[in-house]
């Protein structure tokens, strides 16, 4: 691994209605020398909402080829595959085509990353994304843990129906971790284009 900024290491206990999964751990999450706060809360609040037994941060963001959070069996067949922000095409097309069975889930922090994604999809006929799930991470959920962040945090999180209970340090934050349909996204996008160049 490069360099990293620094470490910071989560003490989470999670309580995920949604998936039957209540459990106590340990995550030691190294900061980025390029990364921005909100992107590593990201990362763990999309760790916390995707979590299965065994999973673990991948080196992704020092490997462009890894994504942000993976789960490998022992003989290295990848289970799940989970890519904070808008990963390129080739990443995603190498994914699907590898390992095709695998849970595939990406998770959006910013309005703008919808419409880039958008944009990946341009000239698509087809939704060869539809076996992906697709999140939102509201900005403002964010926003609000870069003033109490620290580099050891005490985290209580509840997942009920997609949306987030968090608890950070006696300090208490609610947000909807919302399901996103891409490809209705994309369909809209196209709309609002042909809409301004008929305006044009």
């Amino acid at each position: 691994m490069s360099f990293v900024a620094a470490f910071y290491s989560f003490s989470v206990d999670l309580n995920h209605a949604d998936l039957g999964v209540f459990c106590r751990f340990r995550v030691k999450v190294p900061l980025h020398p390029y990364e921005s706060l909100e992107h590593l809360f990201a990362r763990m609040v999309a760790f916390t909402h995707c979590y299965r037994e065994g999973q673990s941060f991948s080196q992704g963001l020092f490997e462009p080829k890894e994504p942000t959070i993976w789960l490998n069996d022992i003989t290295g067949k990848t289970l799940l595959w989970v890519q904070v922000g808008c990963p390129d095409r080739r990443k995603i097309e190498l994914t699907l085509r590898s390992a095709p069975d695998a849970e595939h889930r990406i998770y959006f922090y910013e309005a703008s990353q919808i419409q880039e994604f958008c944009h990946l999809l341009r000239g698509s006929k087809t939704n060869w994304v539809q076996d992906i799930q697709f999140f939102m991470i509201q900005p403002t959920l964010l926003e609000a843990l870069v003033p109490i962040s620290r580099s050891s945090p005490e985290w209580q999180v509840t997942y009920i129906d997609n949306y987030l209970y968090l608890q950070v340090d006696g300090t208490e934050l609610e947000s909807n971790i919302t399901p996103v349909d891409i490809w209705a996204e994309y369909q809209e996008s196209l709309l609002r284009v042909e809409s301004d160049s008929a305006a044009g």
